[in-house]
């Protein structure tokens, strides 16, 4: 064998493996999990889950890990419209309403879950979190109040403050 066709079997294999390699990635890149933005959607307006914040997401990625609690198979309540928000008694500057996205109400059907929820909720970085009876509610509002927490109905206390 010449000089020359050694170095081609190089330059081929060197070639098969970056192929190899390469389509690895995008196989592993392409089956991580997608969230299914509609579960975020507004009633009234298909296709608005598709605002939502993407530091929010990344977050609420981080608490189901964390949690091992469905959160995105629990969302109650993500995107809403300005209609919406008001037909639920939804504050007038809430994080929920399009085009802000950056709040979701998560379903807990316990007592027991919302407390884990909560505790993890705080460890990935949530600053704002309110309690209902059997949801959370989870916003990274930056423009409001952090490092607080609430009870619903509005301006009643928490259970408890996560942030004491």
């Amino acid at each position: 064998m010449n000089e020359v066709t050694k170095k081609q079997y190089i330059y081929l294999g060197i070639g098969l493996a970056s192929v190899v390699v390469i389509g690895a990635l995008v196989v592993i890149l392409h089956s991580r999990s997608k969230i299914d933005l509609s579960v975020f959607d507004s009633p009234d307006v298909p296709g608005s889950g598709r605002c939502m914040d993407k530091e929010l997401l990344k977050m609420l990625e981080k608490l189901a890990k964390r949690s091992g609690y469905p959160v995105f198979k629990n969302i109650n309540s993500g995107a809403r419209s300005a209609y919406w928000n008001s037909k639920v008694g939804g504050v007038r500057n809430s994080a929920h309403k399009i085009p802000v996205c950056k709040a979701v109400d998560i379903h807990t059907p316990s007592k027991a879950i919302q407390d884990r929820l909560v505790a993890a909720a705080r460890s990935v970085g949530f600053k704002r979190i309110g309690m209902g009876s059997n949801f959370v509610h989870l916003d990274n509002d930056h423009t409001k109040s952090q490092y607080v927490a609430w009870g619903y109905p509005a301006g009643s206390p928490p259970p408890y403050n996560p942030f004491a």
